[in-house]
């Protein structure tokens, strides 16, 4: 049964322990996800916009430099010049603007590959990187440039930027920044004014943004044409320029966050910030197990955590339903040993529970059932004493009764002699030595009357008296009501003898008395025999009353050995008489163990009280 309690109540912990630990890291995985998917969903964006706020100050930078140059007094001559120009002049102001106005330029900013000016009529000016080797154009070349810039700046009074390029080979890899420009003499446009910066360069901005190992930035004009992607993309077909596909993904998104799979098979998220100075989409791309290594941490993190917590829960758990089965088990086990006979109290574990507690109170049971077994076991071995004690007091009265009807006749003739002689004494003693002897001859153990013991001691008293040659002092106080009470046979003249043979050590005279009286205390009845003799010393009393408190040990042989032996100074024993613990004896194989004799003696000539204390009727 502990065993099926034992699987029970761990079964009942472990499903509890795995459900709530399923639950809470299903919920907890599933809200942190959520939560870490709009985490870095803005976290993305916040990239982007950075990224975009630094790419719109590094175009602004140089849009501020062209604006500041459409300014300059000399290239506004330049734009103004006829074609064919003069000779000096344009060779003047063409030197002038390529030293003065473009060289400082390309001296402050390294990532600037040309700069250059086109006027409508067909002039032009060219400064170029010193990293670059310096092209010359043909008349018919500048004129296709010129017409190229115009179209492009058509109806725009802005910036413009794309990614072609004068340079051969270029096109593509450089960010071109295109404005008009107007002359002195009128406001209207005159020519434009472009320069061109390394697209490369611009990865330098986002250096300290953090995009993985494989994320990346690149940049889309308004059509959705790359203007800018990292080298390593240049050629491959999982580059964003050669899916059109991706291209009218981004163009349809906005500003959501969203995956795609590219051609590489590689699913990736991408989110795109269209700048509103330059109309370019700055789009960021991060491959999505990147994306998700944090939750992935956190749902490892979550079943690493969850499986060592279930381990050390259903170790905890094991622990717990043992606590609680041991106990029980070892309860059965000492239940068992007990049905067995075998009272063993159960070992108590170090702890203050409910468990410990119901073991203390098995234990508890035990000792007192043990207890009570022995209880009974000495109570029933006590009876058979006392059935034995009974059988033998009963045997030996049979013994006594041996041709008892020889001893009354030849009691008889006696009383016959003495009346035809005259003898009233020997008569009167013959009488009442009969009635004695009839009357202590009864086998019966069984209780009488007060009455029927006060005239047995009235009896004893006539033969006392010619004894004696005294009439004695005998006082009985009993009440009237009192005469009928049952009463153990032959209890009360043993006392009055007793008295007579030691209260009074010097003889007994007329002064000499002995008093009988009776009565009730609660559901007691007594009666008493008190004397003015000499009365009992301290230590004497001690050893009488001790030998009453252990008279369930006594036995009739060996208390007349003893008394014989140590004289029995005041016929506790009695020397061929009853005597005292006789008396208290036979009291309670009557009437139980609670009665029996009471002793009482002040000692110094105050006399001597024995009261025989028995159950009143009401009780009984």
């Amino acid at each position: 049964m502990s065993s099926k309690l034992y699987r029970k109540l761990f079964l009942y912990c472990v499903s509890i322990i795995v459900l709530s630990s399923l639950l809470i890291g299903i919920v907890t995985y599933s809200r942190s996800s959520a939560e870490l998917d709009q985490q870095l969903d803005r976290h993305m964006s916040q990239t982007v916009q950075n990224a975009l706020i630094h790419t719109d100050m590094y175009i602004k930078s140089y849009d501020r430099t062209m604006i500041t140059l459409l300014t300059n007094r000399e290239l506004k001559k330049f734009v103004d010049l006829p074609n064919p120009a003069d000779n000096y002049e344009y060779y003047h102001i063409s030197s002038t603007i390529k030293e003065m106005v473009f060289r400082p330029q390309m001296d402050r900013g390294p990532d600037l590959l040309t700069m250059y000016i086109l006027s409508n009529d067909g002039n032009a000016v060219y400064s170029f990187s010193s990293d670059v080797a310096e092209p010359v154009f043909s008349a018919e070349e500048k004129s296709a440039q010129l017409a190229d810039l115009r179209r492009l700046t058509k109806d725009e009074s802005g910036l413009m930027i794309d990614t072609a390029s004068i340079i051969p080979g270029r096109g593509g890899s450089v960010v071109r920044m295109t404005r008009q420009i107007k002359g002195l003499s009128s406001i209207a446009e005159k020519g434009v004014l472009a320069m061109e910066v390394r697209s490369q360069e611009l990865s330098t901005l986002w250096q300290g943004i953090d995009l993985g190992e494989q994320g990346y930035f690149y940049i889309a004009d308004a059509d959705g044409h790359v203007v800018y992607q990292p080298e390593s993309l240049v050629g491959d077909a999982s580059s964003p320029a050669q899916d059109p596909k991706l291209r009218d993904r981004i163009m349809d998104a906005g500003e959501d966050s969203f995956r795609y799979t590219t051609a590489d098979g590689e699913e990736r998220v991408f989110m795109a910030r269209m700048s509103p100075y330059s109309g370019w989409r700055l789009v960021t791309s991060i491959p999505l197990e990147e994306w998700r290594k944090p939750i992935a941490n956190i749902r490892t993190t979550v079943w690493g955590i969850g499986l060592v917590s279930l381990l050390a829960a259903c170790l905890l758990a094991y622990r717990f339903v043992r606590s609680i089965t041991q106990p029980i088990q070892t309860i059965i086990r000492g239940m068992r040993q007990t049905e067995q006979g075998r009272w063993t109290p159960l070992e108590l574990p170090e702890r203050d529970d409910e468990l410990t507690e119901m073991m203390q109170r098995y234990n508890l049971m035990v000792t007192r059932l043990s207890e009570l077994i022995e209880r009974v076991y000495e109570s029933e071995l006590q009876q058979q004493k006392i059935i034995i004690a009974r059988q033998r007091a009963e045997f030996q009265a049979l013994q006594l009764q041996i041709n008892p009807h020889f001893m009354y006749n030849t009691l008889e003739t006696i009383v016959c002699y003495a009346e035809v002689r005259g003898s009233s004494e020997i008569t009167e003693m013959v009488s009442s030595l009969a009635y004695m002897m009839r009357y202590s001859l009864l086998t019966s153990l069984e209780e009488i009357t007060v009455a029927n013991e006060l005239n047995h001691v009235l009896s004893y008293m006539t033969i006392m008296k010619h004894r004696h040659e005294l009439e004695f002092d005998l006082r009985v106080e009993v009440p009237p009501e009192l005469l009928l009470f049952s009463m153990v046979r032959l209890t009360l003249q043993p006392l009055i003898e007793n008295a007579f043979q030691h209260a009074f050590p010097d003889g007994i005279d007329e002064s000499s008395w002995i008093t009988i009286s009776a009565g009730l205390s609660d559901d007691i009845f007594w009666v008493s025999v008190t004397d003015n003799g000499a009365g009992l010393s301290a230590e004497r009393q001690r050893e009488i009353l001790d030998r009453f408190s252990h008279a369930h040990e006594w036995d009739a042989a060996t208390a007349e050995s003893s008394s014989a032996a140590s004289g029995d100074a005041w016929g506790i024993g009695g020397i061929g008489g009853i005597g005292l613990l006789n008396v208290h004896r036979r009291i309670q194989l009557v009437f139980g163990e609670r009665y029996g004799l009471r002793l009482s003696s002040e000692g110094g000539g105050m006399g001597t009280t024995v009261k025989m204390m028995m159950p009143s009727p009401q009780s009984a």
